[in-house]
Formats: C-alpha cells, sequence, structure tokens
C-alpha cells in the first residue's frame, strides 16, 4: 500500500511542476531568459510572487484567464499532494 501512495504522489508531483511550468510559459511570452528565471524561484517568497502578479498584469485578458485556470488546477493537486501526505 505504501508502494502505491508514493507512486501517486510522485505522479501528482510531476502534473504539478507540469502545470507550474504552463504557468510560467505563458507569463515569460516566449523570453527563454524570464522563463529560466521564474521557474526555479520560491514559490513562498513574497518578493516573487509581487513579480509573478507584474508580469501578470501585462497579460491580455484570455491569458489571464488561462492562467487562473492553471491555478486554480495546481491549487487543487496541491491539496490532494497534501492529503497524501498526511496519510
Amino acid at each position: 500500500m505504501h508502494r502505491n501512495i508514493a507512486r501517486a504522489y510522485d505522479y501528482l508531483k510531476r502534473e504539478h511542476d507540469r502545470i507550474r511550468a504552463a504557468h510560467v510559459r505563458i507569463l515569460a511570452q516566449n523570453d527563454r531568459a524570464l522563463e529560466r528565471h521564474l521557474f526555479p524561484a520560491d514559490l513562498e517568497s513574497p518578493q516573487h510572487l509581487g513579480e509573478m502578479l507584474l508580469y501578470e498584469e501585462q497579460l491580455s485578458r484570455q491569458q489571464r484567464r488561462h492562467i487562473l485556470e492553471l491555478d486554480r488546477y495546481g491549487r487543487k493537486m496541491g491539496r490532494v499532494m497534501d492529503a497524501i501526505l498526511r496519510l
């Protein structure tokens, strides 16, 4: 049973990373240097969050909507991952 839980967590982590990569790719708008700068940053850092919001303000309405959908999905994945860790 523990091996299955660990495998499920690993798959969820990969999916969460894939969602984060898509989020950063949209924010960077084809700027590879900015993408490399934003992706490895600490998600809990207030400075990083402020920087992400600054780039989000520059997006079109449709891109912002897509970012919001990705963010919601990522939060759901995070809650499931937290529940698995509590097991």
